[in-house]
């Protein structure tokens, strides 16, 4: 079986605006490229390049992903759900047969996190966050085992789209995908526990 990761970025400019009031803009972006960078480390240590998608954007984005020997997809969708239908399905004309997507903002995610998700027998596996609301990652096998409803409540969609298409569901609780940094204070806690990280 054949599983490729799908990383869904906004331009590094856009993303964590909650961390406007702590961060200037050209704080912001850097961050969001040492998140992107980090994510994309550890998922080579699982994938092959050739099986990591990234879509965004932005084109300096696309460039770095095309170095790196990933794929690269200029994102045409108006959201997140459509930019991962859209990856999902580049993607399955590449071969793929099932489609892990990730969150890039997981600064705690390590490699056994991934191995993890893949060792689960479930067809449609959440990695949820710490509110255990949202999704942190999504596996689906097959690759289109139900539509991607990421947004607020998105475990409960992704369990109610599972359920309704009779899918095996599981819920997987691990810090490493649960943390991500939404808050300021996500982010007091990650300079406090590693700040080897800034």
């Amino acid at each position: 079986m054949s599983c490729h990761l799908i990383l869904a970025v906004r331009p590094f400019d856009q993303g964590k605006t909650r961390l406007a009031e702590v961060l200037n803009r050209k704080e912001r972006i850097a961050l969001n490229f040492k998140f992107l960078y980090r994510t994309f480390l550890i998922g080579l240590q699982v994938f092959p390049p050739d099986r990591i998608t990234v879509i965004s954007r932005s084109e300096p984005q696309l460039k770095a992903a095309r170095i790196a020997g990933a794929r690269a997809l200029p994102e045409q969708g108006s959201d997140l759900n459509d930019a991962l239908m859209q990856g999902a399905r580049d993607a399955v004309g590449r071969g793929a047969t099932s489609i892990l997507s990730l969150s890039s903002d997981l600064p705690y995610l390590e490699a056994d996190d991934l191995r993890a998700l893949l060792a689960d027998p479930a067809e449609v596996i959440v990695a949820t966050d710490q509110a255990r609301l949202g999704t942190n990652a999504l596996l689906l096998r097959p690759a289109f085992a139900i539509p991607y409803r990421y947004g607020p409540g998105s475990l409960g969609a992704h369990r109610r789209e599972a359920e309704a298409a009779g899918r095996r569901f599981t819920v997987i609780e691990r810090p490493g995908l649960a943390r991500d940094v939404d808050m300021p204070a996500d982010l007091e806690a990650l300079r406090a526990e590693r700040p080897q990280f800034f």
